[in-house]
């Protein structure tokens, strides 16, 4: 019972504070809601690409044209050399028909029909090379430029590698970006606190002298700054959940976020939001806490 009279009396406090003073409150809560944000886009960003990346790791793979006329025991060899190379996870013969097969039917999946005007051509004959991880493109294109059964050899590791090199920019700026805001937080929550510390100072005063405890007087300020970071994680929660419809489709379409996933980020997504701005709130509170309460004797 104790302790609940004391968290409940600390909860009454840390609200009236909050409005008490009102302007600076809503000033912070501002500017957590803005981190927050800030921090929601980057990372909403972030996933997007992350799947895209995988999206293309798993395209990624090495196609060798082969030379005209190859026997079966030729190609049997060569398969069997590819198997053997790091990285690999499978080797796909295509026959010229097939090929000519392929490309017939990927003008039919866009609405068109290859038309040809009578004339006949035939097609390389190659093998596609699945990868067990993309990385090993490079090599194992390498590992084949010697073979004798190769005419030409070709990769899509530059989509991928490209891709890598601007989701680690954006996570670098990203990162940078939401530290100065952070900071920004942590100083307003840091002034929120000092503000409220110092108009309440004679009633400090008045508790330390019938003997209140300073875990007595601290909690309610402490409970202050967690609440303007709560607020501030809700605010941006309701945010986002409003912003989700409209952006669920992008991720699903063009960065190829299975459904499920996507719904799983929201969650996910919303914890750490609801994290973060506790997280921010209960250290900023702390820390004017530790520096000003004393100076309020």
């Amino acid at each position: 019972m104790p302790l609940l009279r004391f968290m409940a009396f600390s909860v009454v406090r840390a609200w009236q504070g909050f409005w008490r003073n009102a302007m600076m409150s809503l000033a912070a809560t501002s500017t957590v809601v803005l981190m927050l944000v800030l921090l929601s886009g980057l990372l909403i960003v972030l996933a997007g690409l992350d799947s895209g990346l995988q999206y293309i790791e798993s395209k990624v793979g090495v196609t060798a044209r082969l030379q005209d006329n190859l026997a079966q025991e030729d190609v049997d060899t060569l398969t069997a050399y590819i198997l053997e190379l790091p990285g690999v996870a499978s080797v796909d013969y295509v026959s010229p028909e097939e090929a000519l097969d392929r490309l017939k039917e990927s003008y039919r999946e866009q609405g068109q029909t290859l038309d040809l005007g009578g004339a006949e051509i035939t097609l390389y004959a190659s093998v596609e090379i699945a990868l067990t991880d993309a990385s090993q493109a490079s090599a194992v294109a390498d590992a084949l430029q010697e073979r004798p059964e190769v005419e030409l050899i070709t990769t899509k590791q530059e989509n991928y590698t490209k891709l890598l090199g601007i989701i680690g920019y954006i996570r670098t700026v990203g990162i940078i970006a939401l530290g100065l805001v952070g900071l920004t937080v942590l100083f307003m929550i840091v002034n929120m606190i000092r503000i409220a510390v110092y108009s309440r100072s004679n009633e400090i005063e008045i508790m330390r002298l019938v003997g209140a405890s300073d875990s007595f007087i601290r909690w309610p300020f402490i409970l202050e700054g967690i609440l303007c970071g709560v607020i501030g994680a809700v605010v941006t929660i309701i945010l986002v959940a409003v912003a989700w419809d409209p952006i669920k489709p992008i991720m699903v379409r063009v960065f190829q976020m299975p459904t499920a996933v996507s719904t799983e980020f929201l969650a996910v997504l919303s914890a750490v939001i609801l994290g973060v701005g506790l997280g921010v709130g209960a250290l900023g509170s702390w820390i004017s806490v530790r520096a000003n309460l004393a100076s309020a004797a």
